[in-house]
């Protein structure tokens, strides 16, 4: 026996004993054809099948790259390829296969291979999606930067029989889609002002699927699988074509019902006689030091924090304090009176919303379409 560093790879047909019980010569015969085919890829990228029960497969590869090239190539062969010839499969069956792939230390004895890297890869692969693929964190972080693949980060997954909790990637094979637009966004600006006025592009352009993710942390558009992105900031993003849409401006904005509750304001001073929310928030220091007011102390303090402008305003619209919000984005709110403004002095700064994709990207009809729908709408 020895020990040695390998590159595990678990694939496993979806539902076969449901197909055997149904019928089983045919997913027999379907079965087979798939596994010729794998097991031709596995070799021709140098990989070694060592193992494998009944509709699992287990292979060895000396590389991360050479093994999800083989994955990927093996998803989308078998799903392109191979189902026009298995078209006796009983009606509305299909022999879809997970694949799981990890790194690890194993034991090597005889033509076997033994250990926790090969419990992971065939835990990997039961996290997969039918006709998907699973990664662990290691495999991910030497493939991520050779492979121009979408991968999305699932985050720590606690599998059967071992005891750390496995860094999970899911990787997609999907080839762009031109009727497909995949947007992604800040929370608020895409709640508040993008959502309600994403219909207009769709029947512009009723050939065209839209999805709107939101999301907190700064997105790899090309990784994660978007189109455009809208993101707050300079504009000045490596790689990136950068289009401005709003600046960002704010002001002090509370509920109609709090400011009468306190009487009259004639200066900017007034409002510290009411709790001011997120009071860490730089913007409260800003907007006050435009007035020479550098001693934020309001009469009524709260500690309550909020991570988006969205939680912000309706903590406003309820009445519990001030907060310094965008009115260019809670338009409707200021119109209905659900908010107001005590005063309409807005504080500008450097930074302002951007329509952000890849520069390579630049010239797909879907993008185009996108960039000139909302330089009309801003």
């Amino acid at each position: 026996m020895e020990r040695r560093l390998a590159v595990i790879f678990a694939a496993d047909a979806v539902g076969f004993s449901r197909l055997m019980e149904l019928d089983e010569e045919r997913t027999l015969r379907a079965f087979q054809a798939c596994q010729t085919t794998i097991e031709s890829v596995v070799a021709r990228h140098g990989g070694r099948i060592f193992g494998g029960a009944g509709d699992a497969t287990m292979a060895e590869f000396g590389s991360p790259v050479e093994a999800v090239r083989v994955a990927v190539e093996i998803q989308k062969t078998l799903s392109e390829n191979l189902f026009e010839r298995l078209s006796d499969l009983p009606s509305g069956y299909r022999m879809q296969f997970r694949i799981g792939i990890n790194l690890g230390d194993v034991i090597a004895d005889g033509d076997s291979l033994y250990g926790d890297a090969v419990n992971i890869a065939a835990r990997l692969e039961s996290l997969a999606d039918p006709g998907g693929i699973c990664i662990s964190g290691n495999i991910y972080e030497l493939v991520e930067r050779r492979l121009p693949l979408t991968y999305h980060d699932i985050g720590e997954q606690t599998v059967k029989n071992i005891a750390k909790p496995v860094r999970v990637y899911r990787v997609s094979i999907q080839q762009s889609d031109e009727h497909l637009l995949s947007i992604t966004s800040v929370e608020t600006f895409a709640t508040n002002w993008l959502a309600p006025r994403l219909a207009s592009f769709q029947i512009a352009h009723p050939d065209m699927t839209v999805r709107l993710e939101t999301m907190s942390r700064l997105v790899d558009l090309i990784r994660d699988g978007f189109d455009v992105g809208i993101r707050s900031g300079l504009g000045d993003w490596p790689g990136l074509r950068a289009h401005r849409l709003l600046p960002i401006e704010f002001a002090p904005m509370a509920s109609p019902d709090l400011l009468a509750s306190a009487g009259r304001f004639t200066q900017p001073a007034d409002l510290l006689r009411l709790p001011l929310l997120d009071v860490g928030d730089g913007w409260l220091q800003e907007w006050f030091g435009m007035f020479g007011i550098t001693d934020l102390n309001p009469a009524r303090h709260t500690s309550l924090q909020f991570v988006t402008q969205l939680m912000l305003s309706r903590a406003v619209m309820a009445g519990q304090g001030i907060a310094m919000l965008m009115p260019a984005l809670f338009a409707p709110e200021v119109a209905a009176n659900r908010m107001v403004l005590p005063f309409d002095t807005l504080c500008t700064t450097k930074f302002s919303y951007w329509l952000v994709y890849p520069e390579e990207h630049v010239n797909a009809r879907k993008i185009r379409a996108f960039v000139e729908w909302i330089s009309q709408e801003i």
